[in-house]
């Protein structure tokens, strides 16, 4: 009973997340690789983000320097320009070691305060020197 309930757990989370489509961030020097990028829930491109939900965001990359610690950016691109957006440190599957593929793992919550909008999000992480490790943008859409 347990085996199929593991099935059944694995093939629903599995429904709900997708590997989205992500370009680069502006011409500045990143210190990893990129592989993908995955947003739950994300039925369809570019992503439905609803007001009141949690958003699981992973990326996997590998780091082309070592850093002992972390630390995770985010802005929304709204009319050409860079605005702030404060999200949780988020937490990596394994040290950041160069050559070592790790796994980022972020959890935000959409407020319902956020406008409805369509924009493009890009989101840094950085090492303990202030250098990115990865840097992405994707296209999102806050719904009600």
């Amino acid at each position: 009973m347990i085996k199929y309930l593991t099935i059944l757990v694995i093939a629903v989370s599995s429904i709900s997340a997708v590997s989205v489509k992500f370009s680069g961030c502006r011409s500045h020097g990143v210190h990893g690789t990129l592989t993908t990028v995955d947003v739950e829930p994300c039925p369809a491109e570019p992503c439905a983000l609803p007001h009141g939900k949690n958003i699981t965001l992973r990326a996997t990359f590998t780091p082309s320097v070592d850093s002992n610690t972390f630390k995770s950016s985010v802005h929304g691109i709204i009319l050409g320009l860079p605005v702030p957006y404060g999200v949780p440190h988020g937490s990596l599957s394994g040290p950041i070691v160069s050559g070592q593929e790790v796994t980022y793992t972020n959890t935000l919550y959409v407020s319902p305060v956020y406008p409805k909008i369509r924009l493009n999000v890009e989101w840094e992480v950085l090492d303990d020197h202030h250098r990115d490790l990865f840097c992405f943008i994707i296209p999102v859409h806050i719904t009600s």
